[in-house]
């Protein structure tokens, strides 16, 4: 299976004066966590990076030996990017993940694409209570964070973009259920898969990079 793996933002409100996905996380750049982990998975074959430096992906992927992958052009949205990447896709299914989650796990990525269906999502499921800015409530059980990776059949991923008249969609699920129509499987997102976006989360990813390394020493 294919996986396009997003690394084309600049991390504006990381506020690094640089891409949040080059930051520094255990030793090495947030990018080459899941790039590393996706590598040894048999069930991958080939991973697009849509990025808007490919001179320094490649230069990465040659020093840690990340063979399955190919960089192309990153748009100046994530709905570019993905656009993008499309076209290099070969496979009946395609994954799409994020380069600044960098704590994906194997057995995580493979319930992803195992799960029967055209479309799947993970979530994480809200743990307060959701209240609408212009008032009125949601169910908290009905609500959640889209995590990644998400699976979709390549075709019908393909078709929404040509489709979509949306011009940033902040994600792919919210793109397909708008134009196509369709709506996903889902399926429960494990807590630590956070996205790092913000300075306060670059903090949270210390810690629990610290607690995972420490829990596997015990081990």
């Amino acid at each position: 299976m294919n996986v396009i793996y997003l690394s084309g933002g600049c991390g504006f409100r990381a506020q690094l004066g640089y891409p949040k996905q080059y930051a520094i996380l255990g030793g090495k750049f947030i990018i080459m966590h899941g790039l590393e982990l996706l590598q040894r998975m048999p069930e991958i074959d080939k991973i697009i990076i849509p990025t808007n430096d490919i001179k320094q992906v490649e230069t990465l992927c040659g020093q840690y030996n990340i063979t399955k992958a190919i960089a192309c052009q990153g748009g100046e949205t994530r709905q570019e990017s993905v656009c993008n990447a499309i076209y290099h896709v070969e496979s009946e299914y395609v994954l799409i993940a994020e380069a600044v989650r960098p704590f994906i796990t194997e057995e995580f990525v493979r319930r992803v694409i195992h799960t029967p269906g055209h479309f799947v999502t993970p979530i994480a499921r809200a743990k307060s209570s959701v209240v609408q800015r212009r008032g009125g409530y949601i169910n908290r059980d009905n609500v959640g964070e889209v995590q990644m990776p998400q699976k979709y059949l390549s075709s019908l991923l393909g078709k929404a973009h040509i489709k979509t008249e949306m011009e940033n969609a902040t994600d792919d699920a919210v793109l397909v259920i708008d134009v196509m129509n369709i709506y996903p499987t889902v399926i429960d997102g494990i807590e630590e898969n956070i996205k790092i976006t913000t300075p306060l989360d670059l903090k949270i990813a210390e810690a629990i990079y610290e607690y995972n390394r420490k829990a596997e020493e015990v081990l």
